[in-house]
């Protein structure tokens, strides 16, 4: 969520001398907005969907396959396009159409980011055994679905920022979070970047976990790019009053490295978070992000297929 990179030489890119307009809003974003304002359970999952989720949620790993065959069974039938679920013991809208991490949760919730929710537990558990209440920044964070798995597992006393850019993405963070009162998460509809400003956020309509923020100079005017405020990680958490960071997960499409290069440069020692969960897109930053976290005394914890996460102290 910040400076845009040239999609052949990874370098930064000019500034366009032509002005460009973008919208405010699409009729894409606009449709997911307005079916958001149906209640919790409107969208119950049918028998058939029922008994479809119920059998694709006991299927091991080396199975994913057939998973992925029956999950089409009920996405292909969605007229509403979204299922009311529990997950978490939290009530849950997720859309398996057009969002990937939504999808997993939906149909294989065993297979849904296991080896980074047992990096947060286990943290959440040295909080819960040194007396303290969780911090949790989430950076891209999509529907919230990270934001509510610490939500379920650190309780109320819990403090989470859920920091996405996109409107559509963030209607459903808010719904999420309003099914659930008494939530401590705290939605911030905007992005982060190593400016204050507006980006251009780009909406990937295959999977909407894939949007990407560019600069305004950078981005081209279409019907899915829309401008958001963006601001430094370092200004929102003082804007927040957040003085301490138990754990951080970071997902922004490539742009992982203008957001935390200029954070660790500036923050104190007491900002640096235990855990950082990143998504490993180092063949698109100009910044290695890993060195700079090596020099500030982070090493490796554990790998997933996307993600590395990484613990200091």
């Amino acid at each position: 969520m910040a400076h845009a990179r040239d999609a052949r030489t990874g370098g930064a890119v000019r500034p366009r001398r032509r002005a460009l307009t973008f919208r405010h809003s699409t009729r894409e974003v606009d449709a997911v907005e307005a079916r958001e304002t149906t209640q919790y359970g409107a969208l119950a999952p049918g028998p058939f969907d029922r008994a479809v989720i119920a059998l694709t949620s006991r299927v091991p790993f080396n199975l994913r396959g057939l998973a992925i065959l029956l999950r089409r069974l009920v996405t292909m039938r969605l007229a509403a396009g979204a299922l009311d679920v529990e997950r978490w013991g939290l009530r849950i809208r997720l859309h398996p159409r057009d969002n990937g991490c939504e999808k997993n949760l939906l149909f294989t919730p065993q297979m849904y980011e296991p080896e980074e929710r047992v990096e947060l537990a286990a943290e959440i558990a040295r909080a819960d055994a040194d007396g303290r209440a969780f911090t949790f920044i989430d950076i891209g964070a999509n529907v919230g679905l990270f934001s509510l798995f610490v939500a379920a597992q650190a309780g109320p006393r819990a403090r989470i920022l859920a920091i996405e850019p996109e409107a559509g993405n963030f209607a459903r963070l808010q719904f999420n979070i309003a099914a659930n009162p008494g939530l401590s998460i705290r939605p911030l509809a905007l992005a982060l970047a190593d400016h204050e400003g507006e980006v251009a956020v780009e909406l990937n309509r295959r999977d909407r976990g894939g949007t990407q923020t560019r600069t305004l100079t950078a981005a081209a005017a279409t019907a899915s790019t829309i401008r958001a405020p963006c601001r430094s990680l370092l200004r929102v958490l003082h804007d927040e009053g957040i003085d301490r960071i138990d754990a951080l997960k970071i997902d922004v499409e490539g742009n992982e490295d203008t957001i935390l290069a200029p954070f660790f440069r500036a923050a104190p020692q007491s900002l640096c978070p235990r855990l950082i969960v990143i998504e490993d897109t180092r063949d698109r930053w100009s910044v290695d992000v890993f060195a700079v976290l090596a020099a500030k005394g982070y090493s490796v914890s554990s790998r997933s297929k996307l993600n590395v996460m990484l613990r200091r102290g």
